[in-house]
């Protein structure tokens, strides 16, 4: 029987959603949630690094600058002998004692690369990378010290790796430092500073072989992985010692 004109007709009303629909509607919205949460993470990653790991290097550094500070003031009233022979001979022997006390995953010395944005990042000594036993290693506290490189004032090359996207990513430029621009290693018995030489790639493998490769003169590399997000070669950089502040503010030329 049809309604007479002018009269509204209700339509029935919708069934309440059941249990399960409502989970599900829930469980979309919560896979879209996370999924733009990754996209986002991802794009942090891409842009800086990963800020989680960020975090834990950073904690680490401030246990590390206050080792390295205590190391430093072992040489705070240190009698340095006067001249250039001296002094170098002076600067050999704290080298070798420095070495052989350096402990692995401990503070050794602090990196400066204006040319990047560093300023006195703390290095350690070792390069171990994360494990399932040690999920964080050496590099995750900050650059590491190759430990079969010695330390500097015994006119070899020293080897300083770091991470270019995780825990800091303090190497993240590291292909942006200018051949010409200086670099300072500063360690507790002096500082030395270094100009930038040239920029290599080799293999992992290449690594190890240019670290030990006698040069003749004191120098430092940087290495890292390379290409950004990937360990298939490294990114080697090159620089000279020209000369070392010591303890008590003189300089000695090393050229």
């Amino acid at each position: 029987m049809q309604a007479p004109p002018g009269t509204v007709t209700e339509s029935p009303a919708a069934p309440p959603p059941s249990p399960t629909g409502r989970r599900l509607r829930r469980l979309s919205t919560a896979l879209i949630a996370l999924g733009i949460g990754v996209l986002l993470y991802a794009g942090v990653i891409l842009a800086w690094g990963d800020p989680i790991t960020w975090v834990w290097t950073h904690w680490q550094q401030r246990q590390l600058q206050s080792e390295f500070a205590r190391d430093q003031r072992q040489y705070q009233n240190v009698q340095v002998p006067d001249g250039q022979a001296a002094e170098l001979a002076w600067l050999r022997q704290q080298a070798v004692a420095y070495e052989a006390q350096a402990k692995e995953g401990h503070a050794w010395a602090r990196l400066s690369v204006p040319g990047i944005g560093l300023t006195n990042v703390v290095v350690v000594q070792g390069t171990q990378a994360a494990t399932l036993t040690d999920p964080f290693g050496d590099l995750g506290k900050g650059p590491g010290h190759y430990m079969d490189t010695p330390a500097p004032g015994l006119g070899r090359t020293v080897a300083i790796a770091g991470h270019r996207t995780t825990f800091g990513a303090w190497f993240r430029h590291i292909d942006a430092i200018d051949d010409g621009s200086w670099i300072a290693l500063q360690m507790p018995y002096g500082t030395f500073h270094y100009r930038v030489e040239y920029h290599k790639i080799v293999s992992p493998n290449g690594t190890r072989a240019e670290m030990i490769k006698p040069v003749g003169y004191e120098r430092l590399m940087l290495s890292a992985c390379n290409p950004l997000y990937s360990a298939t070669q490294r990114w080697l950089v090159y620089a000279r010692a020209m000369r070392v502040t010591l303890p008590d503010g003189s300089d000695v030329q090393l050229q």
